[in-house]
């Protein structure tokens, strides 16, 4: 009997790691995402939208799956931080666990430059991005 449970004991211990490694689909940079961020919820999605250019004041118009969509404009302010606003609209979203057919929010914060956010959207999705402001010039130029 004490024989028969040191070989299931040895055996759990041993397919423990590959079973904690099976239960969770989370890329590596989604766990990097996830622990630069510990205020993501671990059930909420996360879409890493990676670094997106802006030129300084102008919005940019971003599809997402499912009938989401953002508009992020990103300001270059004196003080040399980014203000970021987003617009934020889904045909079907879920705000505090009920079901809406239509929904929208803005928001708006700062960011030091060269640094990620990850913005909330509602309770069924966080994005991640980091902002460059470019110079309006630099598109104009050859």
């Amino acid at each position: 009997m004490q024989t028969t449970r040191y070989l299931l004991f040895g055996q759990l211990f041993a397919l423990a790691p590959l079973l904690l490694s099976g239960c969770s689909e989370a890329s590596e940079e989604e766990l990097r995402i996830r622990q630069q961020f510990p205020s993501i919820p671990s059930d909420m999605p996360v879409e890493n939208l990676g670094e997106i250019e802006f030129v300084s004041g102008s919005p940019k118009k971003i599809e997402l799956n499912g009938g989401q969509t953002l508009v992020i404009t990103a300001t270059e302010q004196l003080d040399d931080t980014i203000q970021v606003s987003i617009e934020y609209e889904s045909t079907k979203q879920s705000v505090t666990r009920l079901v809406t057919e239509s929904y929208s929010e803005q928001s708006k914060f700062l960011l030091k430059p060269g640094m990620r956010c990850a913005p909330k959207l509602g309770d069924d999705l966080a994005i991640v991005f980091k902002p460059r402001v470019i110079d309006s010039d630099a598109d104009t130029q050859p």
